[in-house]
């Protein structure tokens, strides 16, 4: 069983380990930095990234990387952008728990 501190110290891991988002129209991708990264009062590890409006525009895809320029997560979507929008507010939720799972 984990602890209260192993869990702790595993949302501390992921806090620290993520560094930063993109997101890709088209084909082309667009490095952001985090907005907000937080640990929720349910123990939820957030990672929040503004995208900026930049015209009409579809996002179909925003990643998160850790500082190795590697992908940690990602989510494929469709989410269109107008002129005169200020942008797109999107997060990713990390909920770290345990469960006790059957062997194959």
């Amino acid at each position: 069983m984990i602890d209260n501190v192993g869990f702790q110290d595993m949302r501390n891991y992921v806090k620290r380990r993520i560094s930063y988002g993109r997101y890709r129209v088209g084909s082309t991708f667009y490095d952001v930095p985090l907005s907000k990264i937080e640990l929720l009062p349910s123990g939820v590890v957030r990672a929040q990234l503004s995208i900026p409006a930049s015209g009409n525009v579809v996002v179909n895809r925003v990643e998160l990387l850790n500082g190795d320029r590697q992908l940690w997560a990602h989510q494929d979507c469709n989410i269109a952008l107008q002129t005169g929008q200020t942008g797109i507010l999107y997060w990713f939720d990390f909920n770290i728990h345990e469960c006790e799972c059957e062997e194959d």
